[in-house]
């Protein structure tokens, strides 16, 4: 029996495409300061000798020092905060003190009858009613707007198809290797350039003829990696968390251990859009680089849902978040580690009309800066918000930090966009769907993130498809080594989204995007060495193609690697 689905979103603001399809937005989603949690940025842009006197100083501790940014994190009890504050900002040293950040509560509501499932009770709402269903973005996550149930693939011995919907470390699946590229379902990793070099599945001739990615590292910042997927565990080179669960100085939660691997799901999809392994002895999916290296730095957990009393179903029903303090950290491990590309598929929003907003803003500009000196290609996720972010003071970050590719979505052509109830896959164009965030200053290109309808399925397994689809396929996480699916504790652990322990799992969002252009970058940095981390970008723009039905150019890898 097929697992209840819960829309994980984090998003979505949307004209309405039928008469059926009404949406109403109540607040930005933007982020909110955490009381007791500071940043410091430092006007020479270097950790001072005397950081953690300064710190104590005003009665603050600090937590970790992001040497390679100029950064420091604090904690400071919440009844000191004015002080500290006040300290801090009188110290010559010092350029700014801002809050860390998460995002809680804010959310959109909206009516869509045919595809929302409710959030809160888990439940799927009747095909053709009219609930309202309130939307939560909670956490710093780009989440996939909604995954889909494990496509099991049919036995390799030619008897029926099962109709299980989990598969797990100590029960994985048939062995067909790189089954979902070599069938209409990998269409976004061939899209974003994934192709070449006799792969069945793609053209005989492309981009992998020229290099496959290998000797480039790609540090995935995200929810962790399951180590122990076969599309993932070939090429993982690194695994390191950021993740700090205590009470006082981190963000508890019961719904992760807060190991490096992953309990959410969203980040072994990312990492194996982008660098999903190839050939015998793999698993069902390739990414775009598939000998390049994964650095797992993990700066999301599990987080519980907001309005759910019984922990066991808040945490099922979570999405991965966290402290924007980690990302930053991670950013700095990434850069020691040498990464060669940062794949950040993940953000909040700021205002930077506020002191604080555009301070958050200068703390990003600086971080990538700092990585882009150091000749790391940083590329982000743009959001799934359905907000046009050229006008007003709503900024994306880190996306829309000084020196970062930001990727907006795009869909698949022989599965258009089509919202209507009961659509399936038709043909039609290449087009921006309704969640993504865009913005027509930024210089974003565009990478396919997937939109409905998401395809047909097969009689005997309503899971399992080769067929055409808008969602993206990619790998999911079967939780903790040996375990079973529950709260991590007792031999259990989360895995994948609100699935159980699921080795694949069919999603959209803009964070499929910003991991295939990851993927892509690789690529183009394994043929070119001799590009700086901004000639990468200028090619990478340069080279995306134009079409009427987009304002965004599309990712053509082809294109970047003809360059002169």
């Amino acid at each position: 029996m097929l697992r209840r689905l819960i829309l994980l979103a984090l998003t979505v603001a949307f004209t309405a495409r039928t008469s059926a399809q009404t949406q109403t937005q109540v607040s930005s989603p933007i982020s909110q300061p955490i009381p007791g949690h500071l940043l410091i940025l430092y006007r020479s842009h270097t950790i001072p000798a005397d950081a953690d006197s300064l710190a104590r100083a005003a009665g603050a501790r600090a937590t970790h020092h992001l040497r390679h940014l100029g950064v420091t994190a604090l904690s400071v009890a919440p009844t000191d905060e004015p002080r500290a504050l006040a300290k801090l900002a009188a110290n010559p040293q010092v350029a700014l003190v801002l809050h860390d950040r998460y995002v809680t509560g804010h959310s959109i509501v909206f009516n869509h009858p045919h595809l929302v499932v409710s959030l809160d009770s888990g439940g799927p709402t009747t095909s053709g009613s009219s609930t309202s269903t309130t939307i939560t973005r909670h956490s710093v996550a780009r989440t996939p707007l909604k995954p889909r149930t494990d496509p099991n693939p049919p036995s390799s011995s030619g008897g029926n198809e099962s109709t299980s919907t989990s598969t797990s470390s100590n029960n994985p699946p048939p062995s067909l290797t790189d089954l979902y590229y070599n069938s209409p379902q990998g269409w976004a990793v061939r899209t974003a350039g994934g192709y070449g070099d006799g792969v069945p599945g793609g053209a005989v001739a492309g981009p992998w003829n020229t290099t496959l990615g290998a000797g480039v590292r790609i540090a995935i910042l995200d929810s962790g990696v399951d180590a122990n997927h076969p599309d993932i565990s070939p090429n993982l080179a690194l695994n390191l968390s950021e993740v700090n669960q205590d009470a006082h100085t981190g963000l508890p939660s019961p719904c992760d251990d807060g190991s490096p691997q992953d309990q959410s799901g969203h980040g072994t999809w990312t990492a194996s859009l982008a660098a999903g392994a190839l050939g015998p002895g793999t698993g069902n999916v390739i990414g775009v680089a598939p000998q390049a290296t994964i650095l797992n730095i993990k700066v999301l957990q599990r987080m519980a849902a907001s309005g759910i009393t019984d922990p066991t179903a808040a945490c099922e029903a979570g999405e991965p978040g966290g402290l924007l303090s980690w990302v930053l950290q991670g950013i700095d491990d990434a850069v020691a580690n040498h990464a060669d590309i940062i794949a950040l598929s993940l953000g909040t929003l700021v205002d930077t009309s506020t002191g604080e907003g555009a301070g958050l803003k200068s703390a990003f500009d600086q971080a990538a800066y700092a990585a882009t000196q150091a000749g790391t290609v940083v590329i982000a996720a743009l959001g799934n918000d359905g907000l046009d972010l050229s006008t007003g003071t709503l900024v994306e970050l880190p996306a829309e930090a000084r020196g970062v590719l930001a990727i907006t979505a795009s869909t698949n052509p022989d599965c258009a966009e089509n919202l209507t109830a009961g659509a399936t896959c038709s043909t039609g164009p290449v087009t921006r769907p309704y969640y993504s965030n865009y913005d027509s200053a930024l210089n974003a290109i565009a990478a396919p993130g997937g939109s409905y309808p998401e395809g047909s399925t097969t009689a005997t397994n309503p899971a399992f498809s080769l067929g055409n689809s808008g969602w993206v396929m990619g790998a999911c996480s079967s939780g903790l080594t040996n375990t079973t699916d529950g709260l991590p504790a007792n031999g259990q652990s989360l895995g994948c989204f609100n699935l159980g322990h699921t080795a694949y799992v069919q999603a959209m969002g803009t964070s499929a995007s910003a991991a295939l252009a990851a993927g892509a970058a690789a690529i183009l940095r394994a043929a070119r060495p001799d590009l700086t981390a901004p000639q990468i970008l200028d090619a990478l723009r340069f080279s995306a193609t134009s079409t009427p039905s987009m304002k965004e150019p599309q990712l053509n890898l082809a294109a970047a690697l003809a360059l002169p």
